[in-house]
């Protein structure tokens, strides 16, 4: 039995981690050497073996005996998740990797310990030259648009074993699908439409009248950081292989995208980045634990990082995917939820500001999950601490497993990668101080092993093969290194950091009868105030619930609500549209197939990818010159609402020319072809005269990511004029 005087590494008001026990409510979770856990839960005990690692691996230990122990199982659980085709498992409870799964766990560890099923998983993600995204909301693709997380995953790699044919291959592969989004995304902002990375449930995440085709035209800060270090990523390569004038048009396309994000997802008034921005530009002012902390480590986040990082509410637990909380969605997934892959990234993303006090309370929280549960989950209950609470979770989850080693990777021994050196910059809080070792750490042709003493990030001296040495060692750098490290301690007491505690949000306002000249909704309780847009521009707040609005304008109009409170605020209402006489056309299907051979029944026309059914007309319309909104009605029941890949793509031809590349994602459920809802938005600017509207099915510009089922029901174009 330990001291109970041990070295405690983290305490709070819910759990304390000392260097062999965890004890919390209902629960006790201690270690007898590094080789044993037993978990107490009540009359409930259960004994976890940690086996010791195969030779060759990289290796773990430390002077406290929790750290060596968790490394150890994840190290173990990663080792297990490879497969006999050498890629690696999602989990124990998935059958497959995915795109976003393996491109994370590369960033964080995984590409360190296994460095070839890391590659053969990143090769796996890639069909016909481009990177398959990952099932999600109405279909996958062009609906969720994260694949280029890919990047991040290859990048690591490439960093840590510096082979120029893999380099050649991952430029090609991300030239390929970038080009590939260039032709269906639309193009009027350097902005990336889409879902926000990893958190694909929309009912869990996102508010309650938005559908798939809302969502993919969307634009998330995540989704959008991830664009924008894609775009770097590939500039760099080609700048490592020699390729500049290849390299000039992706940086300067990320400048642009840096500057996009920046006016677009920073709030001056709130001091935090926003979440999302829906179709019409309204902001959603809810925050993204990984989006904000990969915004940070990438650079992107600037001069706003530490506010970024210190406007992320927090549980006891953990930091939550995102708050405030969905508060009608009591189930966790991502709503609610802690996942330690994302935590690692929050982590990190305090070890990159050199702030230890920050880190301190993520590192603890991914140790406790481990502990407590003897495995590394995917994901766990943000308000009481528990994986039985979730609505769906695996044991050693890849990208868990991969946040644990990362956590010592990157963030207790700091290896970093600036230019053309490996750089240590540890970050050790003052409850990790002790001495802790690195092994058998393969870099390009460098073996390390790496001590490091003390506490802080200040790095007292070096000693490399027991002479002074520095932290920068360039990666030509061949053969052992022996490396150690010590740490110049900060005289003040290092306590954890204190964030503001992670709490509900307020219900979503209900539209009570608004008339074109005043806007009336139901009271919602814990609000003060309200907010009013009008297509995406705040008209203004008021404490009532009611807004006058003194001049209607001649074209529609489309208004939302947002409710606010003390230190909570409500998803944006339901749109209302207010269409003014003469605004507003419906134009019906006229005849589909080049010739007209294939039927059109009760105004609803069959669109496939055959050729009598590739292309249908509408019925032409004479309008006046002006601004246009373009909806298609439409109903693709080929799978459920949040999964599978067969989002339905479809090119707009204005009298025959191309105009729009038009998503159709699941609508509905599986088989339900009676459910008709309508497009997002195409906004045109059109000419006074006779114009005629087709959709068509384009190879180039159409092939969705399922490749062969491409499919929906259409019914009527609607029209509403634009200011």
């Amino acid at each position: 039995m330990a001291s109970e005087r041990e070295q405690v590494l983290f305490e709070n008001e819910s759990y304390r981690l000392t260097a062999t026990r965890l004890v919390q409510a209902g629960l006790r979770a201690e270690l007898e050497g590094v080789g044993k856990l037993t978990i107490t839960r009540g009359e409930e005990r259960r004994e976890v073996n940690i086996p010791t690692l195969p030779a060759g691996c990289t290796g773990m230990r430390s002077n406290i005996p929790v750290l060596t122990a968790m490394y150890n199982l994840a190290a173990h659980e990663l080792l297990a998740n490879i497969q006999d085709d050498g890629t690696m498992l999602a989990g124990a409870a998935w059958s497959t990797v995915w795109t976003r799964d393996i491109a994370y766990a590369a960033t964080l560890g995984a590409g360190i310990l296994a460095p070839q099923a890391v590659k053969a998983s990143l090769m796996s993600r890639v069909k016909d030259g481009v990177i398959m995204q990952d099932t999600g909301t109405g279909g996958g693709w062009p609906i969720s648009t994260d694949r280029l997380a890919w990047a991040i995953g290859a990048r690591t790699l490439y960093l840590s074993e510096g082979d120029p044919e893999w380099l050649t291959y991952c430029v090609d592969v991300l030239r390929n699908t970038i080009a590939q989004d260039d032709r269906v995304l639309p193009q009027h902002t350097p902005l990336r439409p889409g879902e926000t990375s990893f958190i694909d449930w929309r009912d869990q995440s996102y508010p309650d009248w938005m559908s798939p085709a809302d969502i993919g035209a969307s634009y998330a800060f995540g989704t959008n950081v991830l664009h924008y270090t894609a775009l770097t990523i590939v500039a760099n390569m080609f700048d490592e292989l020699g390729r500049e004038a290849e390299a000039e048009p992706y940086r300067e396309r990320a400048a642009l995208l840096a500057e996009a994000i920046e006016q677009n997802f920073w709030s001056k008034a709130n001091q935090q980045y926003c979440m999302l921005r829906t179709p019409d530009g309204c902001p959603d002012d809810r925050t993204d634990a990984l989006a904000n902390s990969l915004a940070v480590i990438c650079g992107l986040a600037g001069e706003h990082s530490l506010k970024a990082m210190n406007s992320l509410r927090r549980s006891p637990w953990g930091t939550p995917v995102f708050t405030p909380y969905k508060a009608d969605k009591t189930a966790a997934y991502h709503n609610r939820a802690i996942w330690p892959f994302e935590e690692a990234f929050v982590m990190l993303a305090h070890a990159e500001l050199r702030d230890p006090a920050g880190a301190v309370s993520s590192m603890a929280a991914i140790l406790r999950a481990a502990m407590a549960f003897g495995s590394n989950k995917e994901n766990f209950h943000a308000q009481t601490g528990e994986a039985e609470h979730t609505i769906q979770n695996s044991d050693r989850q890849l990208w868990s497993v991969a946040g644990m080693l990362g956590m010592f990777y990157y963030g207790l021994f700091g290896l970093q990668y600036e230019h053309d050196n490996l750089v240590f910059a540890p970050c050790v809080p003052k409850g990790f101080a002790g001495s802790h070792w690195l092994t058998n750490l393969h870099i390009r042709d460098m073996v390390l092993t790496v001590r490091i003493n003390g506490y802080g990030t200040d790095i007292c001296s070096v000693r490399i093969n027991g002479k002074a040495g520095s932290p920068i060692i360039p990666l030509s750098t061949k053969g052992n290194l022996q490396i150690e490290i010590e740490l110049m301690p900060e005289d003040e007491d290092e306590s954890p950091a204190t964030f503001p505690p992670a709490q509900d949000d307020l219900p979503e306002p209900q539209w009570d009868s608004p008339t074109p000249t005043l806007l009336r909704w139901h009271p919602v309780p814990g609000a003060t105030s309200y907010y009013v847009y009008a297509n995406g521009k705040a008209l203004g707040a008021t404490p009532d619930c009611d807004f006058a609005i003194s001049r209607p304008a001649p074209f529609c109009n489309e208004y939302r609500v947002q409710a606010i409170g003390h230190n909570s605020s409500s998803c944006l209402s339901r749109p209302w549209t207010h269409y003014p006489e003469g605004c507003y056309r419906q134009l019906r299907p006229l005849r589909i197939g080049s010739n007209g051979e294939y039927e059109i029944e009760q105004q609803q026309a069959w669109l496939n990818t055959e050729p009598c059914t590739e292309k249908l007309d509408y019925e032409p319309a004479t309008l006046a010159a002006g601004t246009y909104e373009l909806r298609v009605q439409y109903c693709n029941a080929t799978a459920s609402l949040r999964d599978n890949d067969t989002c339905a793509l479809r090119e707009l031809l204005i009298d025959g020319e191309p105009a729009a590349v038009i998503p159709l994602p699941h609508n509905t459920e599986a088989d339900n072809w009676e459910h008709y809802s309508l497009t997002a938005p195409v906004t045109l600017r059109l000419k006074s005269g006779r114009h005629h509207f087709s959709l068509r099915y384009n190879p180039i510009t159409c092939t969705n990511a399922n490749g062969a089922v491409n499919q929906c029901m259409v019914r009527a174009i609607t029209l509403s004029r634009r200011a």
